[in-house]
This record gives C-alpha cells, structure tokens and sequence, in this order.
C-alpha cells in the first residue's frame, strides 16, 4: 500500500508538472516574409543655393516592399505597427554589410511604449482604426498594408559617402525589422486585458534575402519625387486566417 500510493503521487506530481510546463511555455513569435513590389530608377534632387553651382544629379533605386507576417502559434498576436528598420546589402552572397540610409530629420526616434495612446481603447486595441497595433491572426498571416520604401544610390560618390556603383550588378537586400518595444509592466497589463483577443508580442525579425538585377543601363523615370507617402495597400482589414491565394503567392506561399 505505501508503494503504491507513493507511485500515485509521484504520477501527479510529473503530471503536474507537464502542465505548469505546457502552460509556462513562449508562445512562438512570427515571422516575416517580404517581396519587392515596385522597382525604378530616378534622378535625386541636389539642392543648393545657387543653381549653377549644384552638382550634377545622379540616379537613385526606388523600391516599394512588401510585408507578410506569418504566426505559427495557437493564439493571434498582436503587435506594434510602428518599427525601425536596419537594412543590409550586397553585391554576392555571402557576408552583407549595413547599408547607411539617408538620415530622416523630420521622423523622431522610436520610444518604448510604457502606457497606451490615447487613440487605443483599453478594452479592444481595434474597436478604433488607430493604425497603432496590428493583428496576426492564428496559424495565419497578416499582410502589412503599408510598404517599406527604400532609396538606394545607383553611382554616387562623394567626399562623405562612397556607395559601390551598381549597374550591372545583382543586389542583394535584406531589412532587420525592430518593432516598438513594451514596457514589461503595459505587457503584463495587455495581456489580462486582451486574453480574449490575442497576446502581445515585440520584437526583432528578419526578412528573407531580396535580390534584384540592375542593369548596366537603367532607364530613368525622371526626377525624384519628394515626401511621397509609403503606399497603403487596398484593404484597411488586412489580417486573415486563410488569404486568397493570389495574395500569398506574391509572397511564395
């Protein structure tokens, strides 16, 4: 008898255990996959005070990426819309090196969230179109309705900056993606009050390696355009468990 109800409360406690380890365990974070959209060449605008005393213009990459994000876990996620982004390139494959972006003076620099905006509703951070969380629906994906725009000097060197000239070369590109980080004490909070809805999730991803074949020639648009919102893409309602095919397979899904 004292074995056997030493064997029963060993089999509870290892029974017990698994449990507290089941529900202790991470819930798995996303992934993200992205696509270039949209490619083409233009002329930068070189500003100076005296018009005759500006340097020549020279040509630039325009491109327009696509996002999806893809959750493998049994619960929707959802995470900060906002992010920064570090952006790596290369001529072979291999090793990649950062590729410095122009300093944009006008965006500030991201903070961590420690309360909500007050465009979020505590309740349901999507009973409003405040564009600050996005959800990832489970076992599905979220295609990002805005497009990451990225400018890449074609041949430009200066004093300052010397970018490798890229005509007739194929470039290699892949983007780090830091999405806004949460306070440990508002994502304690959001998790109580969102468990209905899905778990908060941050954090760093990285996208798969983009290439794309410039000419030796590039044929130029024109001259840049300036302040040119990233491009929102149709539908506000993004997040879907099952997407049409024609909108995966943009993405090799």
């Amino acid at each position: 008898m004292k074995y056997l109800l030493t064997a029963t409360a060993l089999l509870v406690t290892s029974l017990s255990s698994a449990q507290a380890a089941k529900l202790d365990s991470p819930i798995p974070g996303p992934s993200v996959v992205a696509k270039i959209d949209s490619a083409d060449y233009c002329f930068a605008r070189v500003r100076g005070i005296e018009a005759e005393r500006m340097p020549p213009a020279y040509l630039v990459l325009n491109l327009h990426i696509k996002l999806a994000y893809r959750n493998p876990g049994p619960r929707p996620l959802i995470m900060p819309a906002e992010h920064e982004r570090a952006v790596y390139t290369a001529l072979k494959p291999g090793v990649m090196n950062i590729f410095k972006e122009l300093p944009d003076f006008g965006t500030p620099s991201m903070k961590k969230m420690k309360e909500l905006p007050e465009t979020v509703d505590p309740k349901d951070p999507f009973s409003t179109s405040n564009g600050v969380f996005e959800l990832i629906p489970a076992n599905g994906y979220m295609i990002d309705p805005m497009m990451e725009e990225l400018v890449v000097p074609v041949n430009h060197k200066t004093l300052i900056r010397h970018d490798p000239d890229l005509r007739g070369h194929r470039l290699y590109i892949r983007m780090s993606l830091l999405h806004q980080e949460i306070s440990p004490e508002l994502q304690a909070d959001l998790s109580d009050r969102w468990t209905k809805i899905g778990v908060p999730w941050t954090g760093e991803l990285m996208t798969n390696v983009l290439t794309l074949d410039v000419p030796r020639v590039p044929v130029a648009s024109g001259p840049c355009l300036d302040g040119l919102p990233r491009t929102r893409l149709g539908n506000q309602d993004s997040s879907v468990k099952n997407p049409p095919s024609s909108r995966l397979d943009q993405f090799g899904k």
